[in-house]
């Protein structure tokens, strides 16, 4: 069979060559670009902590049966978001464990855990909590940590407040304390905070602390005030600065 096209003809076949390829490789590009962006893409860290922990929530619930092992189990996935957070879980009530994330103190990671908490999932029989929280004065009264061999008995302990300007520095008073056991104390003694004025609190309201060995001389002894008091003081010294 013999063909022959005229020169516009042929013209016309090669635009619509040039027309067809072209939205071949037009249809072709979103989905490249789709595939770019999934090899690309991070999971968010957090939302795979959650995934995990809905797959693993049952088998937590028993966690007063080996608090270390569960423990541990979660605070492995919880340094994938970020190293340092803390996680800590309440025997239940009513059915409900309270699970609390807490940043141990470090300022830098509060906006971890409060991300972290923002993002929990709904789960029934559970409830997580950002930050450890103020306990009230009679849980406190009642309350005794061991900083390595040393009790930390807040119904003994003492603070005296340093107001300087807008800033609020405090000097907690303890039995015992050296200098080789001042790091442990010291630790211990934050915690001891935590539940006195809630971590975020502790942190936020109160510039620094310093621990130092109780005080012997009657004198010095009568400047101090107790420890059981300090909750109240940090909030009247902060109510007083917005008048």
């Amino acid at each position: 069979m013999n063909m022959k096209l005229s020169i516009k003809q042929f013209l016309l076949l090669i635009l619509t060559i040039t027309l067809v390829s072209t939205i071949c490789k037009a249809t072709e590009k979103p989905a490249k670009e789709i595939n770019m962006l999934n090899l690309f893409k991070k999971t968010d860290p957090i939302e795979k902590f959650w995934t995990w922990f809905k797959e693993n929530e049952k088998k937590l619930r028993m966690f007063e049966e080996g608090p270390d092992k569960y423990l541990n189990e979660v605070l492995t996935q919880a340094k994938k978001i970020k190293s340092g957070l803390a996680i800590e879980f309440e025997p239940p009530k009513n059915g409900i464990i309270n699970m609390t994330v807490s940043a141990d103190g470090n300022r830098e990671l509060f906006g971890a855990v409060q991300a972290m908490v923002d993002k929990a999932p709904k789960i029934e029989g559970w409830k997580f909590i950002a930050f450890r929280q103020r306990m009230n004065l009679e849980q406190v009264k009642g309350m005794k940590l061991k900083a390595e061999n040393h009790e930390l008995d807040p119904n003994k302990m003492k603070f005296f407040p340093i107001i300087n300007g807008d800033t609020l520095d405090i000097i907690i008073y303890i039995n015992g304390v050296t200098e080789e056991n001042y790091n442990q104390v010291a630790y211990g003694g934050l915690l001891l905070l935590d539940n006195i004025l809630g971590e975020y609190d502790c942190v936020m309201k109160v510039r620094s602390y310093d621990f130092h060995e109780m005080p012997t001389k009657k004198k010095e002894l009568d400047d101090l005030l107790p420890l059981l008091d300090m909750a109240s003081y940090v909030d009247n010294f902060h109510k007083s600065k917005k008048q």
